[in-house]
């Protein structure tokens, strides 16, 4: 069995996580010189991460097809 498959949700989240967090206090004291690297403000992360994050379209307005 794989290491990884041994561990609880919990462990695998509470590690999933504390990289994030270390990934994240290194980025506050570095500085971007990659315009992808560049960090979203606040509100346009809230905005991302809300329902509007998950909507999508095809086509012009008045002129999408939706199947169904």
């Amino acid at each position: 069995m794989l290491k990884y498959m041994s561990e609880t949700p919990k462990e695998s989240y509470e590690k999933v996580f504390s990289s994030l967090e270390k990934h994240h206090n290194w980025f506050e004291n570095s500085i971007p010189l990659i315009a992808s690297e560049n960090i979203p403000s606040p509100a346009v992360r809230e905005a991302v991460m809300s329902d509007f994050g998950n909507r999508y379209a095809e086509g012009w307005p008045g002129e999408r097809v939706y199947a169904g």
